[in-house]
């Protein structure tokens, strides 16, 4: 996975094909914001739909979680 942070501030996750068997194996990748200057940790999940994504990680957390809602869609590239 490439992992960096651009002079704007924001982060880059770049996931290759490997990654991408994780992904659909069902094993999530957590990256460690940390070293980058973050303070946060993310979660990268795959499933077939969000509603599967939300079981998964409800299972996961033990607790209802809010509904899942897709990221608004965007034009911006940088």
């Amino acid at each position: 996975m490439l992992r960096a942070r651009l002079s704007n501030g924001s982060f880059v996750l770049g996931i290759d094909a490997d990654n991408v068997r994780r992904l659909t194996a069902g094993q999530p990748i957590v990256v460690d914001l940390g070293p980058m200057g973050g303070s946060d940790r993310v979660m990268l999940m795959y499933g077939p739909t969000l509603a599967d994504i939300h079981r998964e990680l409800t299972a996961a957390n033990g607790a209802p979680l809010p509904p899942a809602m897709p990221l608004p869609s965007t034009d911006e590239t940088h």
